[in-house]
């Protein structure tokens, strides 16, 4: 019997001593094949066009290449969805958001929980502009609010289960504005809305609509956030200038599946910071008006349960 005992706690102690070497060696090993990153959000946005940038050096700090792919439907419901079939330390990733993990199961139910997920690191951050149509003169939100004395004030976003839809209707509401918003497949699309006069304000990526603003196409209205947006074409106040809080910090998240092994997200955190430094990568950043904002995985965790507690305010002011 004793015998017996002391072969098995020799087993044990063994497995105790490999099973954590056979775990570096697989992180170690990791990716052993391409690595598909999928956006779940229309092509031609910046999700899109980072993600196709950050590709181009999959192999140089991978050893695999990065494969971009799209994946749309439901404001990424569709693709986050299928992606909960994948195992931990796959080689396929996607991108969040807090519109699909603080904002959209406020409007409809999905699927799928943020814990269900792994953050990797955040690519970028975004501020969001109101814009209006010119024909409109309306420059400012006290410009708004005296159009919005006799008129519906009707506003393009790209859905209605989205950050920048909660973030307007809560607004408007604290505004005392009677409003609707019309949904659009992309911001790219509600932007083209509000250009052709179809509605008569529009919120959006500050850097999809810096082109448009400088032509006069549109009039840049507010900036979504806590103080001013100053630089080579926006002089804008903040809806914080006006005493509201009403805004959400936008991030594009990479994510892998729960479980994944901490090494093998550490790595790709570490490829993704290496990215970031090549002249490439950063000279097309700069040409997309990104802000890049590598947030570590805790900082995204943080990040995501911040914003789901706002958008709880929020969401409870524009059913009241």
């Amino acid at each position: 019997m004793k015998k017996f005992v002391k072969i098995l706690l020799t087993c044990i102690l063994t497995l105790i001593t490999v099973i954590p070497s056979f775990a570096a060696k697989g992180a170690e090993n990791w990716p052993s094949k391409p690595v598909i990153i999928t956006v779940p959000w229309a092509v031609g946005g910046l999700a899109d066009q980072a993600n196709r940038a950050l590709s181009q050096y999959g192999k140089k700090y991978l050893g695999q290449p990065i494969v971009p792919e799209n994946k749309i439907g439901a404001g990424g419901v569709v693709a986050l969805t299928e992606y909960l079939r994948e195992r931990p330390n796959s080689n396929k990733l996607i991108y969040g958001g807090e519109g699909n993990f603080a904002i959209g199961p406020l409007f409809n139910p999905v699927p799928f929980k943020w814990e269900q997920f792994s953050p990797v690191i955040n690519i970028y951050k975004s501020n969001f502009v109101m814009v209006a149509n010119p024909k409109t003169n309306i420059k400012s939100l006290n410009d708004l609010k005296e159009y919005g004395k006799n008129n519906k004030v009707i506003f393009a976003v790209a859905g209605l289960n989205s950050s920048e839809y909660l973030m307007i209707s809560a607004l408007l509401s604290e505004m005392g504005l009677n409003y609707e918003g019309v949904s659009f497949n992309g911001a790219n699309e509600a932007m083209n809305a509000t250009l052709a006069g179809d509605t008569v304000i529009g919120i959006t990526h500050a850097s999809l609509a810096k082109e448009f603003v400088k032509a006069e196409r549109l009039n840049p209205v507010v900036v979504f956030d806590e103080k001013p947006l100053k630089d080579e074409v926006y002089n804008l106040e903040s809806v914080g200038d006006y005493g509201y809080d009403t805004f959400l910090v936008n991030r594009c998240i990479l994510l892998m599946p729960a479980g994944t092994d901490p090494q093998v997200i550490d790595k790709m955190y570490k490829a993704v910071l290496q990215i970031f430094e090549e002249p490439g990568f950063k000279e097309t950043a700069a040409n997309l008006g990104l802000t890049l904002d590598p947030l570590s995985p805790a900082e995204c965790d943080a990040h995501i349960k911040e914003s789901t507690e706002k958008a709880k305010r929020f969401y409870n002011m524009i059913k009241k």
